[in-house]
C-alpha cells in the first residue's frame, strides 16, 4: 500500500499513570520502518524523563504544536514556542519540561 493512516486514538499512550500527560508513538501504526513518528501532550509542569538515543542512534526533531517547552542539556536549556523546531543529535542527553498550561508536540526521530 503506497500509504498508511492512523489516528493518536489507535496507539495507546506509553507513559506511566502518574505523570500528566500523554505519549503516543505511532511507528507501527504507520508501519514505518526506520522513521519514529510520536506526538507528545504533556499538562502544566509535567516534564520527561532524561534520555539520549546512543544506542540506537537516533537523531531526533521536535516540533511545538501548541504551547512552550524547555528541553534541557544539562549545561544549557534551550527555549522553544509554539511552531518552532529542534533537531537533537543521538549523544545529546535531554529532558522536555513543560512550563506551559498545556503542550503538545510532535516528535521525529531517524537512524543517522
Amino acid at each position: 500500500m503506497p500509504h498508511t493512516k492512523s489516528h493518536v486514538s489507535d496507539a495507546e499512550s506509553v507513559l506511566p499513570d502518574d505523570v500528566k500527560g500523554e505519549m503516543w508513538m505511532l511507528r507501527d501504526d504507520l508501519d514505518t520502518e526506520t522513521l519514529g513518528f510520536t506526538v507528545l501532550a504533556l499538562e502544566a509542569g509535567e516534564e520527561t524523563m532524561s534520555h539520549a538515543h546512543v544506542d540506537d542512534d537516533q537523531e531526533e526533531i521536535y516540533y511545538v504544536a501548541t504551547g512552550g517547552v524547555d528541553v534541557d542539556f544539562g549545561d544549557h536549556t534551550v527555549s522553544l514556542e509554539a511552531d518552532e523546531a529542534l533537531r537533537i543529535s543521538p549523544e545529546e542527553e535531554r529532558q522536555i519540561q513543560n512550563r506551559d498550561e498545556y503542550s503538545k508536540l510532535v516528535l521525529v526521530s531517524a537512524p543517522v
